[in-house]
């Protein structure tokens, strides 16, 4: 009898498993465990871990600093665990969110954090430029002493704060899907881009190197650039996010918001010159955020076409009991692929 009774029920047990996140067989194996981590919170994660791991080997003042950064990893896996268990969509807001909550905590752990692992390689940064160019554009554009265009300068600088929150918020408003996908790829690059902070911290040009006039502006670079300049870590040159960042944006919003994308493209073109213009950053270090910002490009666009944003998508649809379902299952039958 209980012999019986055990493969009815096991049947039903593999029905409900099937069934449970929206009918498509593979996808409680895709969604199952370990399997179910974004890209973005390995790469993070895996940043944090490196950098923790480093100031505690560092011992000192180091270690004590590192318990910031294990405090994020071990959030991001508590907010991971806790959002698969139902996963809603506001639970999948909160995961999503806490990326750049997470970034904001160690960016600003990073200022004396990571100087305890060594000195900054202005330097190095600095002879690269003269290698390519002769010389950094923060000297050579010196020149170009004129006021209006310094201000022109630093409200394309500024523009990276709007952007980097109203180009992500559309998605969020609109669609999880798609804010879940523009995380992948703008965390991907964070990841990597903090990364640089701590293999090659730099404070700029305009920390390292002495001009014979400051930047001026009329009105708007004084009002801002001390502010600007104290919202600095001080180890945040190579690679350039603002760059990195504003062209994913550009690349994501072409594909998906075009509106936005036309709005943006030449308030992030000044943005660019800025970096360099008004001596933020030396030239290689936007070469290294053309790089990041295009693997982030890459995460995105695969990502969005995995798997597991299929299953995820179904599995939405179907706690938040939709009536639209999710994407169609591909093998319906069961199969593998």
């Amino acid at each position: 009898m209980s012999a019986g009774g055990s493969a009815p029920a096991a049947r039903l047990s593999g029905e409900y498993e099937r069934l449970s996140v929206g009918g498509c067989p593979d996808d409680a194996r895709i969604l199952r465990g370990w399997r179910g981590v974004l890209p973005h919170e390995w790469l993070f994660g895996a940043f944090l871990g490196q950098l923790a791991l480093r100031l505690t080997l560092h011992g000192g003042p180091a270690a004590a600093w590192s318990l910031v950064f294990w405090a994020c990893l071990l959030g991001s896996a508590a907010v991971i665990v806790w959002a698969r268990r139902r996963p809603t969509r506001f639970r999948w807001y909160i995961r999503l969110l806490y990326y750049p909550a997470v970034m904001g905590i160690s960016f600003y752990a990073m200022e004396p954090a990571v100087p305890l692992l060594g000195p900054k390689q202005d330097a190095l940064l600095l002879a690269w430029d003269r290698k390519l160019l002769g010389e950094t554009p923060a000297v050579s554009w010196a020149v170009w002493d004129w006021p209006w265009l310094e201000d022109l300068a630093m409200a394309g600088y500024l523009f990276f704060f709007y952007y980097l929150v109203a180009s992500p918020a559309w998605y969020a408003v609109k669609d999880l899907a798609r804010f879940r996908q523009c995380i992948v790829g703008l965390f991907t690059l964070y990841a990597l881009g903090f990364l640089g902070y701590t293999v090659l911290p730099a404070g700029g040009p305009h920390r390292f190197l002495e001009f014979d006039r400051p930047l001026r502006g009329v009105w708007l670079l004084p009002l801002t650039l001390s502010t600007v300049n104290e919202g600095s870590n001080c180890v945040d040159v190579f690679p350039s996010i603002h760059f990195a960042a504003t062209l994913y944006l550009l690349w994501f919003d072409l594909r998906y918001h075009r509106r936005h994308f036309w709005v943006a493209v030449l308030p992030c073109g000044v943005l660019w010159f800025s970096t360099l213009y008004l001596r933020f950053h030396y030239f290689v270090d936007l070469l290294a955020g053309l790089v990041v910002a295009c693997i982030g490009c890459w995460a995105a666009a695969r990502y969005g076409r995995s798997r597991l944003e299929a299953a995820l998508q179904r599995e939405t649809a179907r706690v938040q009991g939709h009536d639209q379902p999710g994407p169609v299952c591909e093998n319906a039958a069961g199969g593998g692929h």
